[in-house]
Formats: structure tokens, C-alpha cells, sequence
């Protein structure tokens, strides 16, 4: 990656304290050059106007090849960077886009580090709800982009696998169903029987203590109950796991609530033993009043736990194993407060980890009402989300003819891209409702637009004879070849810039604004057409974008495709 900011802040002869690259930007218009230094923050400094100390830099300028030529208008200094040389350092000179001049990279930072991210987080026993889509594409993508930059990443799913919806299933087995039909038709099965056990309950309380007492059971290992709602656990689990990968997702560590909560004794003794425990209403909690929060509950009034008290333990466990330099927590913006509290707990204890723990929130994911119709209640459900969109998928690609790739798995392609796309391009923290029609053009910001952009890049580059030594003539780039190399070499940054503010959409944006220069540059340019070291030029820029667009993918989920 090429510093251009740097290089163009090195030929200002200035010695002052401001950061002259920090107020270099890039230029509104082509005419006004590449770049532009704004000069009038030097006015009150140098007692001079804007326009006397930009023409004075200008000036005193030290020559270099990579700025072609320089102009002063109205308080600007403009620099036109030399097309021809530049391009040559980004697409010949850097083999790596993140390694610097001097062949040092700049993805050094996460070596040696590990860094922990619970992400999905399903309720078990129950169908993934649409809502699901969003955390699991924003941590994957998070996961790429921190092994990126040299993280070990450890992918945690703390599933939800404790409480009474396992009572209310086992009472709808023992009531009205059977262990058969719930190894015949599995998920589909469990949610036929919890949602008629909830029905049974709304008519009489006597359902509500059954369940109550079947889940006792489960917590005490009951020789006939617990090996029940171990084979509930373990289908509905395959289940989900299942539907991950159909999302291009996979998990290192399964272990949730069950798991924990037979650790959290241990947490409680801690807190005791450092005098942070006190008694509300028969509850035990950690009063935090005095950080402007309400407490924390750790053991309910009936001796139960709580999702604090065991977020709290897994933490304690999770850095036992992992010894992790940072963990990360993605929930929807519901939650925030929820994280608040037992960070503060995990610092009042004075645990090794407390700072390395972060919370990470996001909008809202939706469909336009009743865009998708559901087979299995009354809204639909990741699985009905999945189903369509494949077919969706197959019916846009269809009538086209296949050489490459097969026709079933560009259709999985596409639609995994179509569905991954629409979470990343929105910023994080933004609600964002999925419009499934539009999502599947060909035209306009969409995944198939991106995927079938990197296909033309790759057919051009088939036609093509380019040797790995072939001389090339960047002086025949025009300045929409040239918007390509500066984001090219840009790339790095943006990713980033997306790891600190923990937002992929920022790789996401980025990888959608090559593809359109891409076409842009196409529409006016004659690939395959001039010198032959015009031609290696035209084809060095587009293995370079590809790589790049191949990595940028990566990053957000999306498969590659030869041919579309």
C-alpha cells in the first residue's frame, strides 16, 4: 500500500506542528486535480491569505516523479499525480497490498494474539428466527477480517440450551407425541409440540408447573428425562449447524448455557469472598448504583440463574481455555445494557480479562411484510428466508449457460451472496429491511451486479496472453482506469478502518465501488485493444483488481464465480 497523502505531504516544505496529512484531501473534481491541500488553515499561523501561502508552498515544492504537475486556485494547492509511475509502484512494485514500500506488512499487528467472538447464539430446540442472519454474517465477516490482520480467531457459539421451553417440549413428547416422529421429522417435530404445549398452558396454569418440574428433572439428571432432552439438544443442534453452513458459516466451540451454569457456584463464591454480593427480594445481585445502573441479578429468588451470572462464568471459563487477548460479544442493540452490567461485575471482580471484554451491537433485520409466505407459523423464519432465496436464485440463472461452474452450485452461490450482502452493505448499528426482489438485479448495488462483475473480469482476463514479465505502457490509463488504482491501493485501509469500528460494510462499500469503476472504466476502454505494453497495462490493472476483489469478497462473505 503506497501512502500517497505522505508522499504528497513530503514535497511541502513546512516544518510547523500541523499534520499536513491529515488536511490533504482528495479533489472534488478531475480538473481540480487528484488532490487538493486546503491552506487556510495556515492563513492565521503565517499572517498570509490561504491563497499567498498555497502559491509560497507551491514554490518551494521538492521535486518528485510521482506528481506530475501542480496548481494553486482560490486557496487550494492541487497536485495531478503522475498516472503513469504511480500505477507502476501500485500494480508492479507492491506485490502485496499490504506490505509497504520497503516489503514490511502491515498485517502484523494480531500476530501472536487471539481474539474470541460468540456470535449465532440460537435458542435450541426452536426454528433460527431471520433475526439470526445478522449476527451470524456480521461475526463471520468480523472472524475474516481480524485473521486478516494476523488474529487467531476462535469462533464461539454460546447456544441457548437451558430453561423451560425444554420442559414444555418434553411435555408436548409425553402428552401428544412421540420420541419416533421427533427422530423422523426432528426440528419440524420439537416446534409442533412446544407450540401446542404453549396452547395447553394458556388454557390452564397446571401446564405451566409441568414444565416447571420437567425441567427440574433436566437440571438433576433424571434417569428417564435428561437423556431425552440430551437427544432434543443434540437434533436440534445438527439442525442449526446445518442451516449455518448453508450461510457459509462454521463454529470452533458449541458449549452454551447447560454447559456453564454448572460453573456458576464457583462465580458466586467469588463474588462473596469479595463482598460484592448483597440480598434484594431474596435475589442475590451486585448493586451498581453508583455506575447509574440498575443491578445486576446473578441468582434469582428461587435459587436459578440468570443470563449474567452465566455470560459471567463462560467468560471466566472462555479465558481459561483460550487465554484471549480480546472477546467480543455480537448481539442486537437490545442487549447493550445487559453487557454494561456484567462487564462492570467482571471489573468490580478485578478479573484478568475485564478489559479485554467488548460488546458489539447491531440494528435490526426484517423482511417487507409479507414478502415470504411460512410453512411453519404465522411468520417466516431463516429457513423459509434460505429456501426462497434459492430459489430465487434459480430462477434468475436459469435460461443461462453453464461451462465452468455447475448450474446448482452458482445458484447457491448467488443466493448465499444475496443474503450476505444485504446485512453487510447497511452499517451495523443501522436497522435494515432485506427487499428481495431488488436484491436479485443485475443492475444497481447488488451481489449478483458484484459477482457477475468479477465473472467479465475473469473472461477478459482468459482472452488474454499476459506474461508475468510483460512490459506495460501505463501512460495509455485514463482517469477511470486511474480511480481503480487508487482504490486498489486504498484497500488496506478500508479494511481497517472496518476492523477498528468493528463495521464490515466499510469493506463492503468498498468492494461494490471497484466493481462500479470496473464498469465504468470498461464502458470507455478498449481492453484488449492498442500497443502491446498498452494491453499488458490494461490486463497488469485488472489481476490486480481481481485479487482484490477476490480478498474483498472473502471479507464479506461472498463466493467468486468463473462464469454467470
Amino acid at each position: 500500500m503506497i501512502n500517497i497523502k505522505k508522499i504528497i505531504a513530503d514535497t511541502i516544505n513546512y516544518s510547523g506542528e500541523i499534520n499536513l496529512e491529515d488536511l490533504i484531501i482528495e479533489s472534488a473534481s478531475k480538473d481540480k486535480g487528484d488532490y487538493c491541500l486546503p491552506c487556510f488553515t495556515f492563513s492565521k499561523i503565517l499572517k498570509k491569505s490561504s491563497q499567498v501561502v498555497a502559491e509560497d508552498f507551491q514554490k518551494s515544492l521538492k521535486p518528485s516523479n510521482l506528481i506530475e504537475k501542480t496548481e494553486v486556485v482560490n486557496g487550494y494547492l492541487n497536485f495531478f499525480l503522475n498516472v503513469s509511475e504511480l500505477s507502476k509502484l501500485i500494480l508492479e512494485d507492491l506485490t502485496d497490498l499490504f506490505k509497504d514500500t520497503n516489503n514490511k506488512t502491515i498485517l502484523n499487528e494480531g500476530k501472536g494474539k487471539v481474539v474470541c467472538i460468540d456470535y449465532g447464539s440460537p435458542n435450541l430446540a426452536k426454528y433460527l428466527h431471520i433475526g439470526h442472519l445478522k449476527t451470524l454474517i456480521i461475526g463471520e465477516s468480523l472472524c475474516r477480517l481480524f485473521e486478516l490482520f494476523g488474529y487467531t480467531v476462535k469462533r464461539l457459539n454460546f447456544v441457548g440450551d437451558y430453561g423451560t421451553p425444554f420442559g414444555k417440549i418434553i411435555g408436548g413428547i409425553q402428552l401428544f407425541g412421540s420420541m419416533e416422529e421427533v427422530l423422523k421429522r426432528g426440528n419440524d417435530a420439537l416446534q409442533d409440540y412446544y407450540v401446542k404445549f404453549n396452547q395447553l398452558e394458556e388454557k390452564d396454569e397446571k401446564y405451566s408447573q409441568m414444565a416447571r418440574d420437567i425441567f427440574k428433572k433436566i437440571e438433576n439428571r433424571d434417569e428417564k428425562v435428561y437423556p431425552i432432552y440430551k437427544k432434543i439438544v443434540e437434533i436440534s443442534l445438527a439442525d442449526a449447524i446445518e442451516k449455518f453452513k448453508l450461510l457459509g458459516v462454521t463454529f470452533d466451540d458449541y458449549r452454551g448455557e447447560m454447559y456453564y451454569n454448572q460453573f456458576v457456584p464457583k462465580l458466586i463464591e467469588k463474588l462473596t469472598s469479595l463482598n460484592l454480593l448483597s440480598t434484594s427480594q431474596g435475589a442475590k445481585i451486585v448493586d451498581l448504583s453508583a455506575y447509574d445502573m440498575p443491578p445486576a441479578i446473578m441468582i434469582k429468588s428461587d435459587g436459578t440463574t440468570l443470563y449474567a451470572s452465566r455470560d459471567l462464568t463462560a467468560s471466566m471459563l472462555r479465558y481459561e481455555d483460550y487465554k484471549f487477548d480480546k472477546m467480543i460479544y455480537l448481539t442486537a442493540v437490545e442487549q447493550i445494557l445487559h453487557f454494561k452490567q456484567w462487564f462492570k461485575v467482571a471489573e468490580l471482580m478485578k478479573a484478568d480479562f475485564s478489559s479485554a471484554l467488548e460488546h458489539v451491537a447491531y440494528g435490526r433485520f426484517s423482511l417487507p411484510e409479507g414478502k415470504i409466505s411460512s410453512r411453519r407459523g404465522k411468520q417466516a423464519v431463516l429457513v423459509d428466508l434460505l429456501e426462497y432465496v434459492l430459489e430465487k436464485a434459480k430462477d434468475v440463472i436459469k435460461d443461462r449457460q453453464f461451462t465452468i461452474e455447475k448450474p446448482e452450485d452458482v445458484a447457491n452461490k448467488v443466493s448465499r451472496a444475496v443474503l450476505n450482502y444485504s446485512v453487510l452493505k447497511v452499517e451495523r448499528s443501522k436497522d435494515c429491511v432485506f427487499d428481495v426482489e431488488k436484491s436479485f438485479s443485475f443492475e444497481g448495488e447488488t451481489a449478483p451486479y458484484m459477482q457477475y462483475t468479477y465473472t467479465r473480469i475473469e473472461s477478459i482476463l482468459r482472452k488474454s496472453k499476459l506474461t508475468i514479465n510483460s512490459e506495460c505502457d501505463y501512460s495509455c490509463f485514463n482517469s477511470d482506469a486511474f480511480d481503480i488504482v487508487k482504490m486498489i491501493n486504498d484497500f488496506p485501509l478500508d479494511c481497517k478502518t472496518a476492523l477498528i469500528k468493528r463495521d464490515p460494510s466499510f469493506v463492503a462499500k468498498r468492494v461494490m465501488d471497484l466493481c462500479k469503476a470496473f464498469n465504468k472504466f470498461y464502458a470507455s476502454t478498449k481492453v484488449l485493444e492498442g500497443t502491446s505494453q498498452e494491453i499488458n497495462a490494461k490486463i497488469s490493472l485488472l489481476n490486480k483488481l481481481k485479487d482484490t476483489l477476490k480478498q474483498g469478497f472473502n471479507l464479506i462473505c461472498i463466493d467468486t464465480l468463473q462464469e454467470m
